[in-house]
This record gives structure tokens, sequence and C-alpha cells, in this order.
């Protein structure tokens, strides 16, 4: 069986707002449906994410996920400045490819490494190998494992669950797993 990965994510949303991030929805789908408690969520603000990322160490948690919005805002800009490394999701579409610019903009900005991943990309399609070219010309590394839209990832979803929980052993899992890898060997 492949790992399971507890770890604590801090979405970077303002709690007054009306939406909520992917990872939040996740979360609750995860406890009411399952009654998991892992990973911990923690929804914090620009404002109070240094506070929160402390008191997350004091409590001895050594990895945190910032989920942050998909656009670049101040609270991305926070997020960056406080990371030891920035993990950026990126489709396989041209306006995947062009977004991400500002994003690596923030991370030349705030002097914080960053690595991409190439994600939803295309079962058996050319797409994916020229994107994972073009991401190549941003100048950082590029994991070398696409992660391919696969039914597993979305019906996992749906309750709350990694896809590794779901299907250990299927081709979303070992993608998930092998990209976790390789992010990991680039964290501090």
């Amino acid at each position: 069986m492949r790992p399971f990965y507890p770890i604590l994510r801090a979405p970077n949303y303002p709690q007054d707002q009306g939406t909520r991030p992917t990872s939040v929805k996740w979360s609750k789908r995860r406890l009411q449906q399952l009654g998991k408690k892992t990973p911990a969520m923690l929804v914090a603000t620009a404002s109070n994410l240094q506070e929160a990322l402390e008191a997350c160490q004091a409590n001895g948690l050594s990895l945190v996920l910032v989920d942050t919005p998909p656009h670049v805002e101040a609270p991305c800009r926070e997020a960056a400045r406080l990371a030891d490394l920035i993990v950026i999701p990126c489709g396989p579409s041209a306006p995947d490819l062009e977004a991400i610019g500002a994003t690596i903009h923030v991370l030349q900005e705030t002097k914080t490494p960053g690595v991409i991943v190439l994600n939803q990309g295309r079962p058996g399609s050319s797409i994916n190998d020229k994107a994972m070219a073009v991401l190549t010309q941003y100048g950082l590394p590029v994991c070398p494992v696409p992660i391919i839209r696969r039914a597993a990832l979305a019906d996992a979803f749906t309750d709350g669950r990694a896809v590794v929980e779901l299907e250990p052993d299927g081709k979303a899992a070992d993608e998930i797993t092998r990209s976790w890898a390789w992010i990991m060997k680039h964290s501090r």
C-alpha cells in the first residue's frame, strides 16, 4: 500500500468571504463522510498566516501546505514570503501555461524556491509533452511525473478521500506518490 501523507493545510482566504477554497470543502467532506480528522485544516488570512504557521510549528507539525487562490493577490505574496518551497500546479492548456507567469514573478520577488507540476494532463495526448517543454522555459524544476486527469482522482475527491486511499495500486495513486516524492526532494 502506498503511503498517505498527513498534512496540515492552511488556506489563505478571508473567513468572511462567502466562498471557501476547494481544500476546505474537501476537508469537510472527509470529516463528515469518513470521520477522518487528518489532514488537519486551518483557515488563515494573510494577516494571521505567520501566526498560524508558528502555531503549527509549536505543535510539532513539520509540514504545512498553504492553499492560496489561483490568482496572484496580496495573500499569495504573503504565503510566498513565508514559504520554504512553492509548488505551482499548471494545466497543459495555453491559458494555463501563460497564467503561471504572474506566480513565477512572485517567486522572483520573494526569492522563494519553486517547482512546477503538470496537473490535469490529458491521457494519451501529446499536449502533455508540449506543455512540459513550455514549462521548462520558466527556469524552475519541472516534475517529470505529470498528474493525468483520471477518474480515480475525481472519485476520491467526492467523499474526501485521497486517491491513494481509493485505489492504492492505480495509475493516479502512482502518479501522486511519485510526484510527491519528487516534490519532497526539492523541499528544504
